[in-house]
């Protein structure tokens, strides 16, 4: 299907289903900044769940064997989808600096 840019107003539905659901996957976390240039935070981890908070506008990642990952203010969430499943997502927040999951397997996307 592609990239699917998700709106505002369904993130947290979305990654709660997503995360009530979620199979054993491991995910690898990179940070893309204007700044500090692409670096890796997690080396494919077991991935635990994915949420956001819109009372504190954060976007939390989970993983087992490291600590969570917080993004705070975020403003766009793309879902990049291939034969019904979730291969990667890429978070942007309001500076600009864009945060990419990359799924050693794909997960299914939520009904």
């Amino acid at each position: 299907m592609g990239v699917v840019k998700l709106t505002k107003e369904e993130w947290k539905d979305y990654f709660e289903k997503l995360s009530k659901n979620l199979p054993a996957v491991e995910a690898q976390f990179e940070v893309l900044d204007k700044n500090v240039g692409n670096q890796i935070e997690v080396e494919y981890s077991p991935l635990l769940g994915l949420s956001y908070d819109p009372k504190d506008d954060v976007f939390e990642i989970q993983f087992r064997e490291s600590h969570d990952h917080l993004i705070y203010h975020p403003q766009e969430i793309y879902i990049n989808e291939d034969n019904g499943k979730i291969t990667s997502m890429e978070i942007v927040d309001k500076e600009g600096t864009k945060y990419i999951l990359r799924l050693k397997s794909a997960i299914p996307l939520p009904e």
